[in-house]
């Protein structure tokens, strides 16, 4: 469950939105829209908890997924690793956590040579795959992604939008994006910030 009850936020005298008030559904595709500088992601960064500066409310249940505009990989692992670490836990199986990981940075055109490329190695679509990776396969009940499709190319876009959908039927996605040929729009549920 997520619900914004009345928001407010603004830097100093800048008003990014205020009386921001939606109940989201268990699951479903959320597209936040608007020009840039509206707040789209802080917006996001407010339903994870990282921004706490607000007026209003959040009330939300479970933890959240979050694919970050900077990617956030750890430099000394591999692909792979990056991707399953947010598996391991105490009681898991590692070796099916990186058969799952590797399954899906497979699905997002990776290769088994570049799951063992440490992040530097990778050309930043290859990065941007990686990060998505690890933000899909996180089993959290919310998964927020901040500008998904930057630095993909238009194959690697419709995959993603793919699996984006298919996400969305089984928990609630909102995504952020810049770009106006997005093909995770198509069907999406759009809250506009303007």
């Amino acid at each position: 469950m997520l619900r914004l009850e009345n928001l407010r936020k603004a830097f100093g005298e800048q008003i990014l939105f205020e009386n921001l008030s939606f109940a989201f559904p268990e699951k479903g595709l959320f597209y936040i829209s608007g020009e840039s500088g509206k707040g789209k992601t802080t917006l996001l960064r407010m339903i994870a908890g990282i921004d706490t500066d607000y007026s209003g409310s959040i009330l939300r249940e479970g933890e959240v997924s979050y694919l970050f505009q900077d990617r956030r990989l750890f430099p000394a692992l591999s692909a792979l690793e990056n991707v399953a670490i947010v598996l391991d836990k105490p009681s898991s199986d590692k070796r099916e956590n990186r058969a799952r990981a590797a399954a899906l940075l497979g699905q997002l055109n990776l290769t088994e040579a570049d799951m063992k490329k440490r992040p530097a190695q990778l050309s930043g679509g290859m990065q941007q795959r990686v990060a998505l990776a690890r933000a899909l396969i996180y089993e959290a009940p919310i998964l927020l992604l901040d500008e998904p499709t930057k630095e993909l190319d238009e194959a690697n876009r419709q995959i993603l939008s793919t699996l984006v959908k298919e996400e969305s039927k089984r928990r609630l996605v909102i995504v952020v994006n810049h770009e106006a040929a997005d093909p995770m729009r198509e069907g999406a549920t759009v809250i506009d910030l303007a």
